[in-house]
């Protein structure tokens, strides 16, 4: 029996995985949502958020170095439009909340007055004209797309891209929606999860898991560039034996072929941490 309750309006939204090379470890960037935040309070996330009405602007097309067709075929989707306010609002995203800028300026922009606008109410696409920003969007490389499940308060449909950190750019949290931020290898932020120190969602589990099997930011790209991003829409299954969460693949999902690779279900343990189930 499903424990999904009636359907909610889904909305766009894009996060970004910021990746490092370090002489450890590969790393990723995480911040910790603020408790009283809406959707995935207290959790580490990766900076992303919804896509806002402006990030399709048709103005973007001047400072994007790729056609809305050929950003959208990236992602094996359709809608041009829709791939151009993705991509927008992903860079958006990471400079407001991350504090990095995936994107080229005129000589000597000062970024971190830029943010403090941004986080002030202004436009995104005037700070790009006054910055003179242009999106390599190359440098933002799709992995993967989730959808928030029924049950959930608030729903997303969200692409994931990977990114480096660009040359000579800082990652900070940004004080307002999240309280804390860190650089972790993959294999330590799962590993904090389990220890109780840091929650993670579903989503962030699986690719911390996939991130732990690369030691670098190429390999990483390469695999994600090597296959159309998974559509992942997991449903909560309940029973005689409790709840999990199925995905794609599993005998009690929908879609009967797998969409990652893996376990197709996954469970809370006691110490709220998400664990791959039989």
């Amino acid at each position: 029996m499903s424990a999904e309750s009636a359907d909610k309006p889904i909305k766009d939204a894009s996060t970004v995985i910021v990746l490092r090379e370090t002489e450890a470890s590969l790393q990723t960037f995480m911040l910790c949502r603020h408790q009283q935040s809406g959707f995935m309070g207290g959790a580490h996330v990766f900076p992303g958020g919804k896509v806002d009405q402006s990030d399709s602007d048709p103005a973007w097309k001047g400072r994007v170095d790729r056609s809305p067709e050929e950003i959208t075929e990236r992602l094996g989707e359709a809608d041009a439009d829709r791939g151009l306010g993705l991509l927008v609002a992903g860079v958006r995203e990471t400079f407001e909340e991350a504090g990095v800028l995936l994107a080229s300026t005129a000589e000597g922009a000062d970024l971190e007055t830029a943010r403090q606008q941004l986080h002030d109410g202004a436009s995104f696409l005037e700070l790009a004209e006054a910055l003179d920003m242009k999106i390599d969007a190359m440098a933002l490389v799709p992995y993967a797309r989730w959808v928030t499940p029924k049950m959930e308060s608030k729903r997303f449909d969200t692409r994931f891209y990977i990114a480096t950190i660009p040359e000579g750019q800082s990652a900070s949290h940004d004080g307002s929606e999240t309280t804390s931020a860190v650089w972790l290898s993959p294999a330590d932020a799962i590993e904090d999860m389990h220890a109780g120190k840091i929650k993670l969602a579903p989503p962030t589990v699986r690719t911390l898991r996939w991130l732990a099997g690369f030691d670098d930011v190429e390999s990483v790209i390469a695999d994600a560039l090597s296959q159309k991003p998974p559509l992942v829409r997991p449903r909560l299954v309940t029973g005689d034996r409790g709840w999990f969460l199925a995905l794609p693949g599993d005998p009690e999902h929908p879609e009967d072929e797998a969409a990652l690779p893996g376990a197709t279900r996954m469970v809370m343990d006691n110490h709220g941490a998400w664990v791959d189930a039989e």
